[in-house]
């Protein structure tokens, strides 16, 4: 037999499916709440852990200090933003590709000379050349 929906009946289902809904997202942000502190709590150790520790680039011997690893992130990004006059571009893209290089030499076994040598090339001006 074949049940008639009345308005009182949808507006009670509706309802009802109101409640759950807000259910669910109590307690998917519970969860989420519980995950970002579990996460907080893992990266404040890590942390705490390599203070004063260097950054230790894995299948090398050496470490870079985090310190040193930011400086030569912050001269290669001023290098890049000095390249292209200051103008056009951010100075966020410019970190995040000077912090790119920097990982990718440090990976490679860059030594200090190396890291004088190119940082002397870039700080030259580029000749265009006019075709």
């Amino acid at each position: 037999m074949a049940e008639k929906l009345t308005m009182k009946a949808l507006a009670g289902e509706l309802e009802a499916l109101r409640k759950r809904l807000r259910e669910l997202e109590t307690g998917i942000e519970r969860k989420l709440e519980n995950a970002m502190e579990k996460a907080a709590g893992k990266l404040k150790a890590r942390i705490e852990a390599s203070e004063g520790q260097g950054l230790r680039i894995q299948g090398h011997g050496s470490a870079v200090d985090v310190d040193a690893r930011r400086r030569l992130i912050a001269e290669r990004a001023y290098l890049r933003a000095e390249r292209r006059g200051f103008g056009c571009g951010s100075p966020e893209q410019d970190w995040l590709e000077a912090e790119r290089e920097i990982d990718q030499l440090l990976l490679q076994g860059w030594t200090k000379n190396e890291r004088q040598e190119i940082s002397s090339r870039e700080a030259q001006p580029r000749k265009e050349s006019r075709a």
